[in-house]
């Protein structure tokens, strides 16, 4: 009996032909007591016209009046959700396991303490499988490392969504690890060893994309130094070095890519420091 409803947020813009192969992947799961809740974050092709030709009743479409962005949308989507469990997925990614839901919920049935699963996820264009390879208490290993926790593999108690929060708006990119972070210190994580979602992005511009990475990982450091801070000496020192050699090959290879960038990536740096 499929008595907890999932409510899967779908954040998207312009990727009409992307998201239809999206929501088919949810209607297709054989856990079917869901909710799809597609915000379309002001988009200009025929994004509407696809959500609607659904005719389906669990599928709820939101649209932005302004162009907002991807945390935005999902906020959005959160604050409508009804279901006990949010998953999210990219209009880009797909579902490939038909039971991916339903594997997910069992094992939040098998252990109390969990307050997100994720999963194995093929990455085409990095053409390999993608594994998180921790479980349990994390926090202290998404504090001092980046994972493998893909955000279109995960499904959330959302009472533990209740507890931290919601996503951080002011993150141009690694929100999804600061997401996961909050959600590591107040519970447990697990996740399927097989491919469940097949990860489709796009090929982001260049320079949009490192300044982002540059953004979002100096922010991270900054809201969460205290716990950084706490952490055994040799740890910190780490963290501190890692950050600082990250910080460095990112600029670098912004000069190498784009001299143009190099000025936009200081005001990063100096914004958020």
């Amino acid at each position: 009996m499929e008595k907890e409803k999932i409510s899967i947020i779908i954040p998207t813009r312009n990727r009409s032909n992307y998201l239809k192969r999206a929501i088919e992947s949810v209607l297709q799961q054989s856990y079917q007591n869901i909710e799809i809740i597609v915000v379309d974050d002001a988009s200009t092709d025929d994004t509407e016209k696809v959500v609607r030709s659904f005719k389906d009743s669990r599928i709820i479409y939101i649209k932005n009046r302004e162009r907002q962005g991807p945390n935005f949308c999902r906020n959005v989507g959160l604050k409508k959700a009804s279901g006990k469990y949010i998953a999210f997925l990219d209009d880009d990614d797909y579902y490939s396991d038909k039971d991916k839901l339903k594997k997910q919920i069992d094992l939040f049935k098998k252990n109390e303490n969990l307050g997100f699963v994720g999963s194995s996820y093929y990455d085409i264009s990095l053409q390999r499988k993608r594994t998180p390879n921790i479980k349990g208490r994390i926090d202290k290993t998404l504090l001092t490392t980046f994972s493998d926790i893909e955000t279109s593999t995960i499904v959330i108690k959302k009472d533990v969504i209740e507890k931290v929060g919601l996503l951080d708006e002011a993150f141009k990119s690694q929100q999804n690890h600061d997401f996961f972070y909050r959600i590591s210190k107040v519970s447990e994580f697990d996740f399927l060893p097989e491919i469940t979602v097949i990860k489709d992005a796009p090929p982001m511009q260049i320079s949009t994309n490192i300044k982002n990475k540059l953004q979002g990982y100096i922010l991270f450091h900054k809201k969460h130094f205290k716990d950084i801070k706490n952490l055994p000496f040799r740890k910190f020192m780490f963290v501190m070095l890692k950050f600082l050699f990250t910080i460095s090959i990112l600029i670098i290879e912004a000069i190498i890519r784009n001299n143009k960038i190099l000025p936009r990536l200081y005001e990063s740096i100096r914004r958020y420091y």
